[in-house]
């Protein structure tokens, strides 16, 4: 087994049982440690990404770091569909502003000359 590999295992059974003994005398740390280990999880995952591109350990790091950091695959699931709507609500805003924008130098351009073209047609005559 790779040396990493060991190391995070060891951490996350130290984490558990940090909690273990600590909530043994009222202090829980159940979401701090969730919310750090989740994010060192998904930090890995997305190095091996920077560094391999797209493998199956780092696909499985920054899943697995998700589902720890927001909570389960509820969280996951409301973050994705969250980031959705926001993403084709944006898309239909900028395309309607662009849409807009091209109606309207359309009808300028079809309605009315450009003033320098009305200016060379007036001194022609």
């Amino acid at each position: 087994m790779r040396r990493a590999a060991k190391a995070l295992g060891g951490a996350i059974l130290l984490f558990i049982g940090v909690s273990i003994l600590l909530s043994m005398f009222g202090i829980h740390l159940g979401g701090l440690i969730s919310l750090v280990l989740g994010a060192w999880m998904m930090y890995l995952g997305y190095t091996k990404w920077q560094e391999t591109g797209w493998s199956p350990s780092s696909i499985v790091l920054l899943a697995l770091g998700a589902v720890i950091l927001f909570g389960g695959m509820g969280g996951v699931v409301s973050l994705a569909i969250g980031l959705l709507l926001v993403y084709f609500g944006y898309k239909l805003v900028v395309q309607k502003t662009e849409q807009e924008e091209d109606e309207d130098e359309d009808n300028y351009g079809s309605d009315y000359d450009s003033l320098d073209a009305e200016f060379d047609r007036l001194i022609k005559k």
